[in-house]
């Protein structure tokens, strides 16, 4: 039964009536209240009817204070006869001929919202009563919010309301909250058990617990979803057989989730016990119920499942899979970032499908990565789309997801499975490392595959149009800023860029595919990454020791900075210093300063690291005047696995110089470890015999150096094919 009227239009109804059977021309009435819950509804009645209303603030007597002429309403905001007080407080009987006493609680009023004639009504004023102060105070605020708005609730939204406190639906409150701070005395479990029969939870009918009543209520809920979700409804007991009209309807639960703040404690309850599982045991394909997201007998089903098929080797319809089942666990996105109708990003439900979406999308680029037919390093590598940088990305995005199962309870399959899954993977990540290790080795021994890519010893010269131009330019020289993660900058540098305003400058971004200067340490690459043609950079043995040389001169990080300064650049490693330049060269050394270091959770702080470049890099294009900047790098690296150490050799007597990945002397050849690159390879760059390492389990014996799991210099497409970024201010 819906409301008919505000609690407003029944006090101006009231009043009305009172005024039509009074005797005199200026009648009065006198509206006792009980609790004081009525006086901002009687004005607001008074006012539509152009009335005065005038207040008792001490005592009733202050009503006979500063009469007035006209009709008008006296209100006293207490009881008329407390009990608690002898006496006789009838001291109005000189209103029996100029008016009515009219004695209505908000209870009272609420009951002619509905009718009075309405036998239901008065049922609700029984339902409204209540022993302590406080209690009658939470019923009269909602009687106050529901009956004085724009849309009026219905009769079983209202006791609904008032038996749990402020929800409409019976249902959603106890799914949500269990019996919380209802009442467990026989009149309020009866009220709550016909509120939960009424709509529709047949289950409870029999039961007198409370406890008991939470159970079917959830059990009947759980079943609901299941068969909404394709369950046959026959597998249940009559009395939790829901009946669902459409696939836009949604089950209760569903429905809670779309307006809970604590999905994370929903989940633990519905996806942490099995309620129905000789039901779920019975399904035909559980992937058909993939989007229902309550009973541990599914969840635990769905999980064995995939597993299975990924022990097959069935890797893309485990990627497929375990994406849905993610997608579904997650929700979707609202406009400020919150998910509803799900458990959200954050849970440990949905992180724990979330990296088995990794899982199987990783392992299946470990079974087809050399399945393209191309002798073109470079490409396989580095191609945008399908290069198999994403496998770095990968792993190392598998390492920061962490544990997410040890957060599940411990009959979830999945926090016996995850684990080993997790040491496979990175066990095929090693083997890939050698393989394409390999593939390198068998293609520069075929020929001299690097010859037509862009080297870095030429960026100052391929780059000069705009560098030259006359135009502001800032470089961000990033070492050790491996492929993946210069693409993992890109994106989010262009959601920074994204989020400016609507009057910030526009910025373009390019990215373009550079290879490192061979062997490809720190001080080649650095000194590549210095003004000057491309003729005068050349790597050669000086007395034994492989230098880079920039017109027959040694360049050293000071020889470098004196060909920066003397090109007209501002150099800086500063993050708020030197940076008023119009030509700005910044040097950042943190990625290989953690990596050489050996620190725990590198790879969290390599992921920390490319955020905070690029805010850094965001917020100087953001504020600073450089028509042109460029991010650059000078070389990668490669990052094992926690578990494997990479074996120390000797280098050979005929070697003169070395570094960890790489030898170089007048008699290197081919029966050296490692590659040779030698005039053969034609390079153009390297004037000496060097032979570099390819496998990623060896580099040669160096002095002060451990056996740390990040290194780089050797020919590894991580070690040497870069990705520079190119920002244009529109």
């Amino acid at each position: 039964m819906q409301a008919t009227q505000t609690l407003p239009d029944a006090a101006k109804d009231t009043i009305r009536r009172e005024f039509d059977h009074a005797e005199s021309d200026e009648p009065i009435v006198l509206w006792w209240d009980d609790g004081h819950y009525l006086e901002d509804i009687l004005q607001q009645a008074c006012d539509e009817l152009d009335v005065h209303l005038k207040i008792a603030e001490e005592t009733p007597l202050d009503l006979r204070t500063d009469p007035v002429d006209g009709e008008q309403v006296w209100y006293v905001p207490h009881v008329k006869d407390p009990e608690d007080v002898e006496g006789d407080y009838d001291w109005f009987r000189d209103i029996e001929h100029t008016g009515s006493e009219v004695a209505l609680s908000i209870e009272d009023l609420t009951v002619r919202v509905f009718g009075s004639e309405q036998l239901q009504a008065w049922e609700l004023k029984n339902a409204t009563e209540a022993d302590s102060h406080q209690q009658r105070r939470e019923i009269a605020r909602i009687l106050h919010d529901q009956l004085t708005g724009g849309q009026l609730p219905t009769l079983e939204q209202l006791r609904t309301q008032i038996v749990t406190g402020g929800y409409t639906d019976p249902v959603a409150f106890i799914l949500e909250n269990g019996w919380a701070n209802i009442d467990d005395d026989r009149q309020t479990v009866d009220q709550m058990k016909d509120l939960l029969t009424s709509e529709g939870v047949d289950a409870v009918a029999g039961e007198t617990e409370p406890t008991d009543i939470v159970t079917q209520t959830r059990r009947w809920a759980v079943a609901e979803w299941l068969i909404h979700a394709g369950a046959a409804p026959d597998l249940f007991p009559s009395g939790f057989r829901a009946e669902t009209a459409g696939a836009h309807d949604l089950p209760e639960l569903k429905s809670v989730l779309n307006n809970t703040a604590t999905s994370g404690v929903i989940a633990d309850q519905y996806l942490g016990e099995e309620l129905w599982p000789d039901v779920v045991r019975e399904l035909d394909n559980p992937w058909q119920l993939v989007d229902c997201l309550v009973d541990a007998a599914l969840e635990r089903r769905l999980w064995e499942e995939w597993h299975a098929s990924f022990e097959a080797g069935e890797y893309e319809p485990c990627l497929d899979r375990a994406d849905e089942r993610c997608e579904a666990l997650r929700g979707r996105e609202g406009y400020h970032s919150e998910y509803r109708g799900a458990y959200g990003p954050d849970n440990a439900w949905t992180q724990t499908w979330e990296q088995a979406t990794e899982i199987a999308r990783l392992a299946h680029r470990f079974d087809t990565w050399n399945e393209r037919a191309t002798d073109d390093i470079v490409s396989l590598y580095a191609d945008e789309d399908d290069g198999t940088w994403q496998i770095d990305n990968a792993v190392l995005n598998l390492v920061v997801s962490g544990e997410p199962e040890t957060n599940l309870p411990d009959a979830h399959p999945a926090t016996e499975t995850l684990a080993d899954l997790r040491t496979h993977l990175q066990s095929e990540y090693v083997k890939y490392l050698e393989d394409l290790g390999d593939l390198v080795a068998e293609t520069v021994e075929a020929g001299a595959p690097f010859v037509n890519e862009d080297h870095t010893y030429q960026f100052f010269t391929k780059e000069s149009t705009g560098l030259e131009s006359g135009q502001s330019v800032a470089l961000f020289v990033i070492d050790a800023l491996r492929f993946d993660l210069a693409r993992r900058l890109v994106d989010q540098l262009r959601e920074h860029i994204a989020t400016l305003p609507a009057d910030a400058p526009e910025f373009a971004i390019e990215e373009s595919v550079w290879l490192g200067t061979l062997p490809s340490s720190t001080k080649f690459g650095k000194a590549a990454l210095t003004p000057g043609e491309v003729q005068m950079f050349d790597i050669s043995l000086v007395n034994g020791d492989l230098q880079p040389l920039r017109n027959n001169r040694h360049v050293t990080s000071n020889r470098r900075g004196s060909l920066l300064d003397s090109d007209g650049w501002t150099v800086t490693r500063e993050e708020d210093d030197g940076w008023q330049s119009p030509r700005v060269a910044y040097y950042e050394n943190d990625i290989d300063d953690m990596g050489e270091k050996g620190l725990s959770d590198i790879e969290e702080l390599l992921a920390r690291r490319v955020e905070s470049l690029a805010d850094f890099i965001g917020e100087k294009l953001e504020q600073g005047e450089w028509d042109q900047a460029y991010i650059l790098t000078d070389h990668g690296f490669v990052l094992l696995p926690q578990q494997f150490t990479p074996e120390r050799i000797d280098r050979p007597a005929e070697a003169t110089d070395s570094g960890r990945r790489w030898i170089a002397g007048e008699d290197m050849d081919e029966d050296n470890p490692g590659v040779l690159l030698d005039a053969s390879t034609r390079l153009g760059y390297l004037d000496a015999n060097v032979s570099i390492l390819t496998s990623p389990l060896k580099y040669f014996r160096k002095r002060g150096r451990d056996d740390a799991r990040f290194y780089h210099s050797g020919l590894l497409p991580q070690e040497f094919v870069l990705n520079f970024i190119s920002i244009t201010k529109g």
